[in-house]
């Protein structure tokens, strides 16, 4: 379970695994794709695979069921 907190608000999300802290940097995928709630961007490690970037407080207004604010 990996803790998280955003705006005051505090969740649990189940992981598998976590394999690291690591500089990278992050692409958005609205350039390329429409809006996915929850995700902020992705970026591609070292080794070639595609890691997607959560967007904390996105999930947690999915969670809790409110309309997300478009910018």
């Amino acid at each position: 379970m990996v803790l998280v907190e955003s705006e005051g608000r505090r969740a649990a999300m189940a992981v598998d695994e976590l394999l690291g802290q690591q500089q990278v940097v992050i692409k958005s995928l609205e350039t390329h794709y429409r809006r996915v709630e929850g995700v902020s961007g992705a970026t591609i490690l070292g080794d070639g695979r595609v890691a997607l970037i959560l967007d904390v407080p996105g999930l947690l207004r999915l969670e809790a069921g409110e309309a997300a604010v478009r910018v």
